[in-house]
């Protein structure tokens, strides 16, 4: 699937879906693929009303203005004792745009989705050395009545607090605990009726991936995950073969800095000062966390590889978005603005088919790696494909046509 038709209602096209369910959803309408899709909210109240018994094992401070995005809040997540933090806790901090801040149209969509009962929201997980600070995405979405909320995990942007070893892990299941939060809170803000889309990128996705397919998490109906890194660069043969040269590293402990060599390709795609479209701060710039890939932080992301690679059973309809092709070389080309240079694309989508039965995957044309960033014909392919896929599984509601277009001319 590569490009948005020009139907009068203005909704991109599907890609098509794969796996033993693809063939239900094709000639279903909205009503009648309720039970067909799966929500991963089966027995949800059930699990609800069990987990209600007991206290949740974080607490979430009052929202309060953000200090890098303006006319957005922060949450500050307190998810208990950790010898890594810096404080003696791990903290995460979620992120949305101020309510009080939305224009007057942004609310009246809001107002519409929830007088009809459909409240939507869309819950976002970046990646490795990175944060939330793509305003453009929220942006969007927020334009034609959905919220949107981001997360920093633990270690990561503005939850990082110095001493802290950036983005330090040893097993991404303990991201669940920022996951299962930031669903609460969006519940406690929207109510029971909300409907979730995950979104989550690059490392993001795996760890979503994992959350989904462990948790069954309520009120998340689907994940649409962008260049999601579900293999290492190359298959799983290479993954394999370089797996004892990493246990050699672990003998030295797990924060042993790993040899590997950036060229800075990537943000030399992104940045406006390089070529790119974007003035973003970094994440050294906007918080000071200073990212080394670690022995014990590649063992946790090789963990959840071969776990994907064994294959798993997320209960939900799944959408996979890579660039149509990937560049990883050792000097620089200008052709590397319109690919993806930190992935292979080719290992994601073979990977892609083992996360469930209902997995779709589209390829961008001339997408980057993080396809909201990518060069505007290609960023509004995705986006359309994003919004029209979200609107048949995760939400059961397709957004006004007008409204959608609107929002892709912007971007």
């Amino acid at each position: 699937m590569t490009g948005v038709n020009d139907a009068n209602d203005g909704r991109p096209s599907i890609p098509e879906e794969t796996g033993s369910a693809a063939a239900a959803v094709s000639g279903a309408n909205a009503t009648d693929t309720e039970e067909t899709l799966g929500s991963g909210s089966a027995g949800a109240n059930d699990v609800r009303d069990e987990a209600a018994q007991v206290a949740d094992p974080w607490t979430v401070d009052p929202w309060e203005d953000d200090d890098i995005l303006d006319g957005y809040q922060r949450a500050t997540v307190h998810l208990g004792p950790d010898t890594e933090g810096a404080d003696g806790e791990a903290v995460a901090t979620f992120v949305r745009k101020d309510p009080a801040k939305l224009g007057l149209i942004e609310r009246l969509r809001r107002l519409r989705l929830r007088m009809l009962g459909k409240p939507l929201a869309i819950m976002y997980l970046h990646g490795w050395n990175d944060y939330f600070y793509r305003r453009h995405a929220s942006e969007y979405w927020e334009s034609m009545g959905v919220a949107f909320y981001a997360v920093d995990l633990r270690r990561y942007g503005r939850s990082y607090r110095p001493g802290e070893t950036a983005g330090y892990i040893e097993d991404l299941h303990a991201y669940a605990a920022e996951l299962n939060a930031l669903r609460d809170q969006i519940v406690r803000d929207l109510g029971d009726d909300v409907r979730i889309l995950g979104i989550g990128h690059s490392e993001g996705g795996l760890i979503m991936s994992l959350w989904a397919n462990r948790e069954r998490p309520h009120h998340v109906h689907a994940l649409a995950l962008n260049s999601p890194w579900l293999e290492l660069q190359g298959n799983t043969t290479f993954r394999l073969i370089s797996t004892p040269v990493l246990k050699g590293f672990l003998l030295a402990g797990g924060k042993t800095p790993l040899p590997l060599n950036d060229p800075g390709f990537y943000g030399r795609t992104i940045d406006k000062a390089t070529g790119g479209e974007w003035d973003y701060p970094s994440s050294l710039a906007a918080t000071g966390a200073q990212f080394q890939p670690r022995a014990g932080w590649m063992q946790a992301i090789f963990n959840g590889q071969a776990e994907v690679a064994a294959g798993l059973d997320i209960q939900m309809p799944v959408l996979v978005c890579t660039s149509d092709r990937s560049m990883m070389q050792g000097t620089w080309d200008e052709a590397m603005r319109s690919c993806d240079v930190v992935l292979d694309v080719t290992a994601i989508r073979e990977a892609a088919l083992k996360l469930g039965d209902l997995v779709s995957i589209a390829r961008i044309r001339g997408g980057i790696h993080d396809l909201t960033m990518s060069r505007p014909e290609a960023r509004r392919q995705y986006f359309g494909i994003v919004t029209a896929w979200g609107g048949q599984t995760a939400w059961r509601t397709f957004l006004p046509g007008p409204a959608v277009q609107a929002a892709l001319r912007r971007l």
